[in-house]
């Protein structure tokens, strides 16, 4: 966690409260509002807003450019609302459920892989380090490029992996397990 991804968490959740003051902000950095948000927890009931001030703080910490803001909005624990902003390449990723996925007002579609030999895939292995989540990790990698994987890429960023497939630009994304719900309520809706 760096001063940054505190500031702005702090004036993010600033606006959100100026408009919607009676609805709840899960961040990663401050979750002192809600005890909900820790890894594994659900996105809790009525209206919520989950903020990841730097996805991909590591990224961000060593000026590689795969780092972003990510904001979704729930209701009732289901994410309706996304927004992934990337300003290393002014790149603005929205969706409303239900309405398609938008990279700078131009409508996104998915690849068209059909076979693994076809797809790109992209994978976080996060900050873990224990021995047997290693030896998973790279077992299942070991894996997928004996089945024929076309590519394997690990960027470090949930929420721009999401957006990558939505705009097409990855075939799929796996991850064992995430922070919480900042990572992916913005993602899911793209």
């Amino acid at each position: 966690v760096t001063e940054v991804d505190q500031e702005v968490e702090r004036i993010v959740a600033q606006h959100i409260r100026a408009k919607f003051p009676s609805d709840l902000i899960i961040g990663e950095e401050d979750q002192t509002e809600n005890a909900s948000g820790a890894q594994g927890d659900r996105i809790p009931d009525g209206n919520a807003w989950c903020i990841d001030p730097i996805d991909g703080t590591t990224n961000f910490v060593h000026n590689y450019p795969f780092f972003c803001v990510s904001i979704g909005f729930c209701v009732d624990g289901v994410p309706k609302v996304g927004v992934v902003y990337v300003p290393s390449s002014d790149s603005l990723y929205e969706a409303i459920d239900g309405c398609g996925a938008y990279l700078n007002g131009t409508k996104l579609s998915v690849d068209s892989a059909s076979d693994i030999s076809d797809s790109l895939l992209v994978n976080n292995i996060g900050h873990h380090r224990e021995n047997d989540f290693v030896d998973e990790s790279a077992e299942r990698i070991r894996k997928w490029l004996k089945a024929g994987l076309r590519g394997y890429r690990s960027s470090g960023s949930a929420a721009i992996n999401m957006a990558h497939v939505a705009s097409g630009i990855v075939s799929c994304y796996y991850e064992h397990g995430f922070g919480g719900p900042w990572d992916v309520s913005a993602g899911l809706v793209l």
